[in-house]
C-alpha cells in the first residue's frame, strides 16, 4: 500500500486551545500496490477467455491461478479433415464398380473385380494422419468352403488387406460400408495414394459356389491435417480499493496561472499569447520524486528548476524522470493551445515488475501473438510469445489511480495461430507481478490530552493537583513517561509545577489576581502537546496575627514587666491592641506592658483588631510580693538566762527579733 501525507501546521492558535507541535518521522517502508501479485490466493483473480472477435468463450484456451502462479494456456487440437475418393477406372471393366456407391454393383463368382483411378488433387501439401479402404459390397449366402479377398495393390508387394470365410451368413455392407484401415499397409504420400489399385478376389472351392461378391464402389479415404487460422483471447483481472497511490496530482486550482483561464477540461489559454501554470511540488518525508506527467490536449512545454537552486528552469518531456529526485521542484507549464488537465508527479517513479515463463510448443503460433500487460486503461506492455523466460520492468506512475481510488490491473496473452492443423499447446507462466513505489510512512504522533478548564480559588486556599497521566496518551510513549512541564505567568499569585505525573497548581499565601497557566506535555521524541488556562485568586481580608504571648508570666508585685509582641496583617498596618486589666498597656511600639496592683494569679485577655477581624489570646500572670526580713537581735539562754557561752550537752534556747519590712506575710518560723 502506496500513502501520501500531508501535515498542515497551524502557526497561530486562539488562545486557551489545546496546540501540537509537528509530528515527527520515524521511519518508512515500501509498500506492494499488488497483494495478489503472488498468486496465492486465486480468488483475487477474474479470469475470461473469448474467441476471435467475438464474446463467446474461447474453446481452446484457458487461465488458471494455482501452484503459486497465474498460467494462460492454449490447448489447441489437431484440426482434421477427410475425403473419399472413388475408383474412376476399372481394368476388368467392372464399370458398375466405379464412382460413388449408387446400387449398381459388379457381380463375381470367381473372375477378379480391380478398381483404380484416386484423386487427391489438391491436397498433396497436406500432412496426412491415416488411411482407410471404404468398401461397399454384400456376399448374399454363407461361405462355408469359398472365401472372398481384398488385396490392395501398388504399395510396393501385393498386400492382403481382409479375407471373408466361413461366415455365419450373409453379408451385406452396401448402404453401411465395411471400412478397413490400411494403416502399416498403404504408403502414405499422395502420389502412391493416387496409384492405388484394389482387387475383390472370390476363390471357389470345390466344384459349386458357396455364393458371389457384388461390388458397388470401393474408396479411398483419407484423414488429413487441415491448415487453419484463428485467434483466442485469456485475461486475468485483479482489482484494488482504496489504493495509496504513490503520486502527488496537482489539479488547476492548485499553484499560480498567469494567461490562462479554468476551464471545464483545466486550463487552456484565455488568449493568443503563451500562458503560464506554476507549482512548488515537495518530496514526502523519505522518499523521492519520480516521473513528470502532464494530461491533456494541445501544445504545451515543461520548466522545472530544483529548490533553492540558482540558475534557468531546464526542459523536460512528460514521462521523463526529475533530476535530482531527492529535492523538492519548481514546476512552470507553458501551454501554448488546447487544455491541461493536470500534472502528477509519482513517488519513487513506480513500475509494474512480472516475472515469467513460456513452456510448450510454438510453432503454430503467428508472430501477431502477445502478452499484454495494462494497469488501468493504461496498456503498459506488450511482449510477443516466445520460449523461454521473459521479464516486465516497465514505469506506471501514469496509470495509477489517485490516492483512494481503484486500481485494475490485468493481464491478458492473445493467441493467435496459423498452423497445418496439427495439435500444439502453449502456456504462459507469470511467477510473479508487483508494483514497486508504494511507502508507507512511520510517524510518532504528539501527545493526545484533554483540554486545561480554568480554575478559581480564595486567596490562601489549598491547591489542587491535575493527573496528567490519566489525561494524556500518546502512540509510542506510555503515560508515565511523559515529560511534563507547567509556567505559571506570576508565581507570586499561583505557583506551577510538576510532582511526579501531576501538574501543582497552589495559589500563593496572602496574593490575588489572575495569571495563565501553561502545561507542555512531550513525548519521548519531543514531540508535544500544549495547552493553557486561567487562574483566578480573589481576594480574601485576613485576620491579625498575633505571636509572641507566653501562656504564663511571673511578675513580682511593684514591678514591671514589658513583653514584646509580633503583631502582623497582611491587608493593613493600623492595629488595635487592648487588653482586659487595666494595669496591662501598650506603648508606641506595641509591647505589652505589666504593671500589677495586687498580688496572685490574674488571666489577662490580650485582643488585637483591624476593624475588621479581631483575634485574641488569653495568659496568666503570676504576681508575687516577698516579705523583706531584717535580724534585728539574736539572745542564747540556758535554763531562763542569757548565756555568752555554752558547752557540750548544755540545752539552750535562742530567741531572735526579725523585722518585715516587705509586703508580704513571712511564714511562722519555730
Amino acid at each position: 500500500m502506496g500513502v501520501v501525507l500531508v501535515i498542515l501546521l497551524m502557526a497561530a492558535l486562539a488562545p486557551l486551545v489545546p496546540s501540537a507541535t509537528a509530528d515527527t518521522v520515524i521511519g518508512a517502508e515500501e509498500v506492494g500496490l499488488i497483494e495478489a501479485g503472488d498468486f496465492s490466493e486465486p480468488e483475487s483473480w477474474q479470469i475470461s477467455s473469448t474467441a476471435g472477435f467475438s464474446s463467446n468463450p474461447a474453446e481452446h484456451s484457458e487461465g488458471m491461478v494455482a501452484d503459486g502462479e497465474l498460467s494462460l494456456t492454449h490447448n489447441r487440437p489437431d484440426n482434421f479433415q477427410q475425403t473419399i475418393s472413388w475408383a474412376t477406372y476399372s481394368v476388368t471393366n467392372s464399370n458398375a464398380t466405379l464412382g460413388e456407391p449408387d446400387s449398381y454393383y459388379t457381380w463375381s463368382k470367381g473372375p477378379n473385380i480391380t478398381m483404380s483411378g484416386y484423386d487427391f488433387s489438391g491436397l498433396h501439401g497436406m500432412q496426412l494422419a491415416n488411411v482407410s479402404l471404404v468398401l461397399h459390397f454384400s456376399i448374399p449366402d454363407v461361405l462355408n468352403q469359398d472365401s472372398v479377398r481384398v488385396i490392395l495393390q501398388n504399395h510396393d508387394s501385393d498386400k492382403l488387406v481382409v479375407t471373408y470365410a466361413r461366415t455365419f451368413g450373409p453379408i451385406y455392407r452396401m448402404t453401411n460400408p465395411m471400412v478397413l484401415s490400411l494403416d502399416g499397409l498403404a504408403l502414405t504420400d499422395w502420389t502412391s495414394l493416387e496409384g492405388t489399385q484394389f482387387t475383390i478376389d472370390y476363390v471357389s472351392t470345390g466344384t459349386s459356389d458357396d455364393s458371389e461378391v457384388r461390388v458397388d464402389a470401393v474408396g479411398l479415404r483419407v484423414k488429413y491435417h487441415q491448415p487453419w487460422y484463428s485467434f483466442e483471447t485469456v485475461k486475468a483481472i485483479n482489482t484494488v480499493t482504496d489504493v495509496d497511490s504513490p503520486v502527488l496530482d496537482i489539479g488547476p486550482f492548485d499553484g499560480t496561472i498567469t494567461g490562462l483561464s479554468q476551464e471545464s477540461c483545466g486550463l487552456a489559454p484565455d488568449g493568443p499569447a503563451v500562458g503560464e501554470w506554476s507549482f512548488d511540488v515537495e518530496v514526502p518525508p523519505l522518499q523521492q520524486l519520480g516521473r513528470i506527467h502532464v494530461f491533456g490536449t494541445g501544445n504545451h512545454t515543461i520548466w522545472v528548476l530544483l529548490d533553492d537552486a540558482e540558475g534557468d528552469y531546464t526542459q523536460i518531456e512528460s514521462g521523463d524522470a526529475l533530476a535530482s529526485p531527492e529535492s523538492s521542484q519548481h514546476v512552470r507549464v507553458e501551454i501554448e493551445d488546447g487544455c491541461v488537465s493536470g500534472v502528477r508527479i509519482d513517488v519513487n517513479d513506480p513500475h509494474l515488475v512480472a516475472h515469467g515463463h513460456v513452456s510448450g510448443s510454438l510453432e503454430g503460433l503467428a508472430e501477431t501473438s502477445y502478452i499484454r500487460i495494462a494497469v488501468g486503461s493504461s496498456l503498459v506492455a506488450s511482449i510477443p510469445i516466445q520460449h523461454g523466460a521473459f521479464s516486465v520492468d516497465v514505469p506506471v506512475g501514469h496509470a495509477l489511480p489517485e490516492r483512494g481510488g481503484e486500481m485494475t490491473v490485468g493481464v491478458a496473452s492473445r493467441f493467435q495461430w496459423s498452423s497445418d492443423g496439427t495439435a500444439e499447446s502453449t502456456v504462459v507462466h507469470i511467477q510473479s507481478m508487483s508494483i514497486t513505489g508504494g511507502y508507507s510512512v512511520h510517524w510518532d504522533y504528539d501527545p493526545e490530552c484533554l483540554a486545561l478548564e480554568d480554575m478559581s480559588f480564595n486567596e490562601d486556599d489549598a491547591g489542587v493537583h491535575l493527573p496528567m497521566d490519566v489525561r494524556c496518551s500518546d502512540d509510542l510513549t506510555s503515560p508515565e513517561d511523559l515529560v511534563l512541564s507547567a509556567t505559571s505567568s506570576d508565581p507570586g499569585v499561583v505557583e506551577a509545577s510538576v510532582v511526579d505525573q501531576y501538574v501543582r497548581i497552589q495559589p500563593a499565601r496572602d496574593s490575588s489576581g489572575e495569571v495563565t497557566i501553561e502545561v507542555v506535555v512531550s513525548d519521548a521524541l519531543g514531540n508535544s502537546w500544549s495547552d493553557s488556562m486561567t487562574a483566578t485568586v480573589t481576594a480574601v481580608e485576613d485576620p491579625p496575627v498575633l505571636d509572641g504571648l507566653p501562656l504564663v508570666v511571673y511578675v513580682e508585685l511593684g514591678q514591671t514587666m514589658v513583653i514584646d509582641l509580633d503583631i502582623s496583617d497582611p491587608d493593613t498596618e493600623s492595629l488595635s491592641l487592648s487588653s482586659s486589666r487595666s494595669w496591662v498597656t501598650f506603648d508606641a511600639a506595641d509591647d505589652m506592658v505589666l504593671t500589677p496592683v495586687e498580688a496572685g494569679t490574674h488571666s489577662v485577655r490580650v485582643t488585637v483588631s483591624d476593624g475588621t477581624n479581631e483575634v485574641y489570646q488569653d495568659f496568666d500572670v503570676v504576681v508575687t510580693a516577698k516579705p523583706d526580713l531584717l535580724v534585728e537581735t539574736i539572745d542564747v539562754r540556758r535554763d531562763g538566762v542569757s548565756v555568752t557561752e555554752v558547752a557540750d550537752g548544755d540545752v539552750i534556747e535562742i530567741h531572735a527579733y526579725i523585722r518585715n519590712e516587705g509586703r508580704g506575710v513571712p511564714m511562722q518560723w519555730t
